[in-house]
């Protein structure tokens, strides 16, 4: 007999995963670019910041293993907000990867390995769905 209170347990952790999955295409997909959780990183600082409606949304950067990686984060959000961090690795300002948070879930992303070379940048920005980007610039920072 089939017992659906655990079927529904599993498909709410199957969606849960899926928001917390990092999700990105292109170059950014290195999966040794990634760092699963900058909370254990040191030496970290704020990039860039953007203030809106209430929220606070950053681009963080610090050590983690032995390596630079850059990070989103929000703030003083509420539920049904999402912080997006969007990577750029060929220097055109359109997103080549990114990853994407349930703020009361978790208010930072992974982080991605930073570098000296100006086609790298990173953004942030406040979303209230899973398919928005960080187009529309009232809620996103500048590119670091």
């Amino acid at each position: 007999m089939l017992n659906l209170r655990r079927i529904g347990g599993l498909a709410v952790a199957a969606v849960t995963v899926a928001t917390t999955t990092i999700l990105s295409t292109g170059h950014a997909s290195a999966a040794s670019n990634w760092w699963s959780d900058p909370n254990s990183c040191t030496n970290v600082k704020t990039a860039v910041r953007k203030d809106f409606g209430g929220y606070t949304v950053e681009v963080r950067y610090g050590t983690c293993g032995g390596a630079q990686y850059g990070w989103g984060r929000v703030t003083n959000y509420g539920s049904g907000a999402y912080v997006r961090f969007e990577v750029d690795v060929d220097g055109d300002r359109a997103f080549d990867g990114y990853d994407l948070r349930y703020a009361p879930t978790r208010n930072y992303t992974s982080g991605y390995r930073t570098s000296s070379n100006s086609l790298r940048a990173f953004r942030a920005c406040v979303v209230f769905s899973e398919k928005e980007t960080c187009l529309y610039s009232g809620s996103t920072t500048a590119w670091w």
